[in-house]
């Protein structure tokens, strides 16, 4: 992945030597929420922390950038450039208003040549991310964070030079082929000539070694057309992403005023409901969404960090990948063409769209977006598939809007996704428009589903809705009503936390073993299905959401990889089964020691290859795998087994060593039991938690009622632990052997919690806790519980002699709730 990583950045190197820019990295920082100054680098975000705290919310206001920059000749141009601020932007120079932008995920340019001094310069930007019912994104499951969170350049142009508009130089290029796979340069563009002189423009075509391959010259004072003729290119494709590079310089007699250079493709795409073809050859796209926030950085995320996310795509097998749900950085733009990863991109109309006077000016925003959206990426041979709309009515249906409203949100969405439609399709001729659709019949019966070329169906079968398996017929229902209309999975998965685990994996365990079920089902009916386009999985990465409460807060966990980028084991599955050449084996990695009354364990191996499993040094078994899975029951010893996978030229692929004792004193001097779920969970202390169910020696006396939630729990980086309780409890009793015991009991208060807007389908939660009582009695101790605001936790300690066991229970036959019990032996 390395030698990748390291071949990219000599690429983007070389597309930008040309440039006269210099990255203003340096600034002062303050926010109208704290006046104190402080230095900060850009990329920088003010949400760093509080997106992530025990605080519902996050700070949204207005921050204050101010750097210094020397400037000493002013015979030159002098453009800001900025590629991403959220959301708008103020800028002056020199205490003089000089732009302003908005819109947070698509990069803008500032001239400041009016406002520039000799010397010293003073660059003060003021940042608003507040809400604003006229610009978009207005609602989406992430976190929209504040700041100058991507690089910031000064650019230094000669009086002439290509014409800068929408965040980008007026510059199209179209590669194109024709039937002969004949390569054809067709490039539009414009030069800023305010003394209109006639100047030389001169291209050329570079290829890979940087050997001129074809050129051409002409005239020019202000807009241009340019062509050129090439035999038999290379073509670019995921499996050989053959890149050249399309050089313009503007020439006044021998005197070169501004180069424009850019990595092209030469490529012929389309799509229909026999599927994706590319070059001629039927390509199924599989592939995964990106948001582009990271642990430790919010969305201000350097960018070697960004190259390595799109490697990891890649290295994964990979060859598409939507970029969600807005603009990302150019980088990612330039590591996608030379990795050879399709890619949709979008702008960021989510969920819905005002009425009433907001709209217009909300619709004159999305324009401009999907303007600089097309306007800076243009050229990149990745950028195929076109988007400007998602999940546009799931605000509607959840919402259920008065008989007034609902038909102007339908007119105001129509009409809003008629005019990008057409906007796309003339800015961008030769690619493909697409919006993706929540599964609910309301885009067909309102026809907007009828105005992309491609739709995509973001379906969470087996997780907020219905089976995994429903997808098929869904799948088969849509094709059969519409069988002109090409469609692809947008998105599709589940939350996963790699610390909890479940051998009878279900909905909403966040289990990564649930995780493992659900993707190859997917996977299997999309590519049993040619008339599907392909599927991108939701998500390659966790991503930050501040106001989501999972079992890790405000991180929407259905990542492939955690928020840190480390894989979880589907990661290796699907690279297992994308890239079979590489022959690989491995265990799903789960907890490193088992605890239960059974000693059956299933062990569950990635693998796209026949493999030797060796159990505790015993015979090897051979094992063929299905779908890149292998599963294989295992009667454990007690204490330490070790399992070693081997090819068939018996080398050793893969090694795993699992612990097994039963839960009992006999085993252990310690037991933690989380009460209300049948999941494993693994603390910040490495302390596994097993479920009441998995121990014997619990007696539980009641008419008990398991309840969850999917709330934050304050104070606590634990949340699984309190997140499920069993209550109506009259009495629990331990059979342990005598002795001294020290006793942590766990608690939390829950509430009925109303359903979030992507749960269209889930029954909201009755929690009940009334009627609790206040105080228990351990043995022979009182204990009291104190009265807890919602959502927040206790833990109560205390040592207990054991004589008959541990019993816990209520006085005048009230009813008690508990999360988990941590019981340690006293062996002193």
């Amino acid at each position: 992945m390395n030698k990748i990583l390291i071949c990219i950045i000599g690429v983007f190197s070389n597309a930008i030597a040309y440039a006269q820019e210099i990255e203003l990295k340096n600034w002062q920082f303050h926010s109208e929420k704290d006046t104190v100054e402080q230095l900060v680098e850009t990329p920088h975000t003010w949400n760093l922390l509080d997106a992530f705290d025990d605080t519902p919310g996050y700070w949204r206001g207005t921050g204050y950038y101010t750097t210094q920059t020397t400037i000493t000749n002013l015979t030159k141009s002098y453009y800001l450039h900025f590629n991403g601020v959220n959301q708008v932007a103020k800028i002056k120079v020199n205490n003089r208003e000089a732009g302003a932008h908005k819109g947070g995920y698509t990069a803008f340019d500032v001239d400041i040549t009016p406002y520039i001094i000799k010397g010293n310069n003073t660059i003060t930007v003021e940042v608003d991310n507040r809400h604003d019912e006229k610009i978009p994104p207005l609602d989406a499951d992430f976190t929209f964070f504040g700041g100058i969170y991507r690089t910031v350049y000064l650019v230094e142009e000669n009086t002439a030079h290509f014409k800068k508009n929408n965040g980008a130089d007026v510059i199209k290029i179209d590669a194109l082929l024709d039937d002969n796979w004949q390569g054809t340069l067709n490039i539009n563009g414009s030069v800023s000539n305010p003394e209109k002189t006639s100047y030389q423009l001169k291209l050329s075509l570079l290829n890979a070694s940087n050997e001129i391959v074809a050129e051409s010259e002409k005239t020019v004072t202000s807009n241009f057309k340019i062509s050129s003729e090439f035999k038999d290119p290379l073509l670019w494709s995921p499996d050989a992403p053959n890149l050249y590079i399309v050089e313009l310089e503007i020439f006044d007699g021998d005197k070169l005023l501004d180069t424009y250079r850019h990595y092209i493709g030469f490529r012929k795409f389309e799509v229909s409901t026999s599927g994706f073809k590319l070059n001629g050859q039927p390509i199924k796209l599989i592939g995964v969404n990106r948001h582009q926030d990271l642990e430790g950085f919010g969305n201000a995320v350097p960018i070697k960090k960004q190259l390595e996310d799109l490697v990891m795509i890649k290295d994964m097998g990979s060859n598409f990948l939507r970029l969600a749900h807005y603009p990302q950085d150019k980088s990612v733009y330039k590591a996608a063409d030379s990795l050879g990863l399709i890619l949709w991109s979008e702008i960021p109309v989510i969920n819905k769209v005002p009425i009433g006077a907001d709209y217009a000016p909300y619709k004159k925003n999305s324009i401009q977006m999907q303007e600089e959206h097309i306007a800076q990426n243009y050229n990149h041979p990745s950028f195929i598939f076109v988007g400007y709309m998602n999940e546009i009515f799931i605000r509607m249906v959840f919402d259920k809007p008065s008989e007034e409203e609902k038909p102007q949100i339908i007119a105001n969405s129509l009409d809003l996704a008629k005019t990008l439609e057409k906007l796309t399709r003339e800015e961008a001729p030769n690619h493909i428009t697409v919006m993706a659709l929540h599964g609910n019949q309301i885009y067909n019966d309102t026809k907007i589903a009828d105005i992309p070329m491609v739709i995509g169906w973001n379906l969470y079968y087996g997780w907020y809705e219905g089976q995994t398996d429903d997808l098929g017929g869904f799948l088969d229902n849509e094709f059969k009503k519409y069988p002109n209309r090409p469609l692809i999975i947008s998105e599709y998965g589940v939350g996963a936390d790699t610390r909890l685990h479940n051998s009878k994996p279900k909905k909403f365990d966040f289990s990564e073993e649930y995780q493992f079920k659900y993707h190859p089902g997917y996977y299997q009916q999309v590519t049993d299905r040619p008339f599907v386009v392909g599927m991108a999985a939701w998500n390659f990465a966790d991503f930050s959401s501040e106001f989501r409460g999972d079992a890790l807060p405000h991180i929407n966990q259905k990542g492939l990889v955690n928020y840190d980028r480390t894989p979880k084991n589907i990661y290796y599955w699907y690279k297992g089964i994308l890239k079979p050449e590489e022959k690989e084996s491995r265990f799903f990695r789960g907890l490193s020691t088992h605890i239960s009354n059974d000693s059956n364990k299933e062990i569950t191996i990635i693998s796209n290859q026949d493999i030797l499993l060796q159990v505790n040094k015993n015979k090897p078994i051979h094992l063929e795998p299905t779908n890149g899975l292998i599963s294989y029951s295992v009667n454990l010893k007690e204490g330490r087994n070790t399992f070693k996978l081997m090819n068939e030229k018996v080398e050793l692929q893969d090694s795993l060593s699992l612990k097994y004792y039963k839960p009992d004193f006999s085993k252990t001097d310690e037991l933690a039991i989380n009460f209300g779920t049948e999941s494993y969970f693994l603390d910040s202390n490495n302390q596994i938690w097993i479920p009441a169910n998995q121990t014997v020696n619990l007696k539980i006396f009641g008419d008990v009622v398991n309840q969850n939630s999917s709330t934050n729990i304050r104070n606590t980086i634990n949340d699984p632990l309190y997140q499920s309780s069993l209550t109506n409890i009259n009495k629990l009793h331990f059979d342990v052997p005598k002795g001294i015991y020290e006793i942590t009991l766990l608690f939390s208060k829950l509430k009925k919690e109303p359903k979030q807007v992507y749960e269209l389908n889930r029954k909201e939660n009755e929690i009940n806790q009334s009627d609790q009582s206040n105080s228990l009695i351990i043995n022979d101790n009182k204990v009291s519980l104190k009265e807890l605001d919602l959502f927040n936790k206790q833990d109560i300690t205390l040592s207990v002699n054991a004589e008959n066991g541990i019993t816990i229970e209520t006085i005048n036959n009230q009813v008690f709730s508990i999360c988990g019990i941590l019981i340690k032996k006293n062996n002193d």
